[in-house]
């Protein structure tokens, strides 16, 4: 049986079951997330498979907010090229670290070699170290990873790095990527160490780019070049106002700035640490208070205020409208992440507007069957996913169909229903 097929039928024998969205809360105030959170950070330097040094941050135990408590999501940080061994990137990125820990996240930076395949793997390497240390008794770290919540992050080379793991690697499940390049070596060097328009499209976990306008250190803006490659139905991008590459690291130290240009601002580094922190709280925390941070308000006050650009892209995708004896049904790709709590449909008649007010709520489905219509009539229809709170996203593209009468639909039923007793 063809799929629409499928989807019909099971529309025809579940229509009018369809529960309505049920009541829920309205968003929460949400502290700003450029400030430090609510948790003490401690900190410990390991040795991840014998060699692999990586500094992890964690909240300290019983001293986070009532709300965060173990155990936490965790977050991989792959820093930057190395500058030829002459720099630090654990130790140049610790400030990111401890901001992330204050909010309620064990974050594990190692020191990474140059070269892209050996850094993917050394990543995979500190995720698997995560699940483990979570189950193993007496470490620091006993209880503390939420395995079913790692996400990654990183800088630079690093940025990329974790774009390409997020690619590869199911565990993934929300990634961010500070002004990211996918250059090999120094300044002024051209070859690719990874291919976007191959692996982006395999990027599903929600995804953010920040970025700053082009400098030495990323002369060709790749970030604006990589974002248009990923597949992830929930993705952003920042253009950081006036940021320079190294205002992206935390405390970052005097050589980058050296050799990529540009100036460092504290006033910055906390803008890209705000946004950096309110996505992770959005899509690992799952709080909903910090929807506004990323697409309601107060990013509108950023962005009015000549801090940010943006692009949003979290519409649902792949909605169809088939239209039926006197009805329409509608299918499109239910997004798997629990950010999503359900759907709003909309419909309009030619000539009409879509109202504020949805048509209809729909749970966590990937159908609906609209029943009851004119045959004849053409209708249109849109649709935005929402969370919890009832935040709303992107609206879909729009999608019309036109009902049939009862003698259209036995030409189009009798087939199905012969074909599923073959």
């Amino acid at each position: 049986m063809d799929k629409i097929e499928v989807h019909i039928l099971c529309l025809l024998l579940v229509a009018g079951t369809l529960a309505p969205l049920a009541g829920h809360a309205g968003p929460q105030a949400a502290a700003d997330p450029g400030d430090p959170g609510p948790c003490q950070v401690s900190s410990q330097i390991v040795s991840v498979n014998g060699s692999l040094e990586t500094h992890v941050y964690y909240p300290n135990n019983n001293q986070c907010a009532a709300e965060l408590k173990a155990p936490y999501p965790a977050i991989a940080f792959a820093h930057g090229f190395s500058m030829f061994g002459l720099s630090n990137g654990a130790a140049d990125n610790a400030g990111n670290g401890e901001h992330l820990a204050s909010w309620g996240y064990v974050v594990a930076i190692p020191r990474l070699p140059d070269d892209v395949e050996a850094r993917i793997a050394d990543l995979q390497a500190v995720l698997s170290y995560l699940e483990a240390q979570t189950d193993t008794a007496g470490s620091f770290l006993y209880q503390k990873v939420n395995t079913n919540r790692l996400a990654v992050a990183g800088h630079s080379f690093g940025g990329a790095t974790v774009l390409a793991l997020a690619a590869r690697d199911s565990r993934v499940k929300a990634a961010v990527a500070l002004d990211p390049v996918y250059h090999q070596g120094g300044p002024g060097s051209n070859p690719e160490i990874w291919d976007p328009d191959v692996e982006g499209p395999e990027i599903t976990a929600p995804t953010c780019i920040l970025g700053a306008a082009s400098s030495t250190c990323n002369s060709e803006a790749d970030y604006d070049e990589i974002y248009p490659f990923v597949g992830a139905t929930h993705k952003a991008s920042f253009l950081i106002v006036g940021a320079s590459h190294c205002d992206f690291m935390d405390p970052g130290q005097p050589f980058c700035t050296l050799v990529c240009g540009g100036s460092t601002d504290s006033r910055r580094t906390r803008l890209i640490q705000k946004t950096m922190t309110a996505w992770f709280n959005y899509y690992l925390h799952l709080d909903t208070g910090y929807y506004t941070y990323l697409y309601g308000a107060e990013a509108g006050t950023d962005i009015a205020a000549g801090k940010i650009e943006r692009q949003v892209d979290t519409a649902p995708r792949g909605l169809a409208a088939t239209g039926l004896a006197e009805a329409v049904a509608l299918v499109w790709e239910l997004y798997e992440h629990p950010i999503v709590a359900g759907y709003n449909l909309y419909r309009r008649l030619p000539g009409e507007a879509y109202t504020e007010a949805p048509h209809a709520h729909v749970g966590r489905t990937f159908t609906y069957l609209d029943v009851g219509l004119q045959a004849g009539q053409v209708y249109s229809y849109t649709l935005r996913s929402h969370d919890v709170a009832g935040n709303l996203h992107e609206p879909s593209g729009e999608v019309s169909a036109v009902p049939g009468d009862t003698t259209a639909w036995a030409h189009l039923y009798l087939p199905i229903v012969l074909h599923t007793q073959d």
